[in-house]
């Protein structure tokens, strides 16, 4: 679902002003709630601090990048945990290879929250929509797939 719902936008994510969009959610359709479905299922696959207990709600997307036969979409993560209203922040980062004929997309690497700068609260996160914002960061999950996604 996630790679259909890349190939519908392609065009679109080519041929936006980054200067005019602070969130590219609506332009991307349900890639937002799809792309943070996938993060959760392999982080519940893979980190077992993950587990029942946490799960994640929706991301923000801001900022989308094709180039060198690869899209990269990076935002914040908003996550929660069971039996509490609270919801947090952390950072992503999605990069995925375009096949030649960008109709097919193959390997992909997930990065998760910073490992030097702990996650916020969305309370704080609203009233700070630049704590994210940063270039080089440590990141605390690296989850990489060579495998065609369906």
């Amino acid at each position: 679902m996630l790679v259909h719902e890349l190939n519908n936008h392609l065009d679109k994510i080519k041929s936006i002003n980054p200067i005019s969009v602070y969130y590219y959610n609506e332009i991307l359709g349900d890639t937002s709630f799809l792309i943070v479905g996938l993060l959760e299922s392999l982080l519940k696959e893979s980190c077992s601090e993950w587990g029942e207990k946490k799960w994640i709600d929706d991301s923000l997307i801001t900022n989308v990048i094709v180039q060198n036969n690869k899209l990269k979409i990076e935002g914040v993560i908003i996550w929660g945990k069971m039996d509490i209203t609270e919801q947090w922040t952390d950072p992503f980062s999605f990069e995925i290879e375009l096949l030649r004929d960008e109709i097919s997309f193959k390997e992909f690497t997930f990065l998760f929250c910073d490992l030097d700068n702990p996650e916020i609260t969305y309370e704080d996160f609203r009233d700070n929509r630049d704590y994210w914002v940063r270039t080089n960061r440590k990141w605390k999950y690296v989850i990489n797939s060579n495998e065609v996604l369906i």
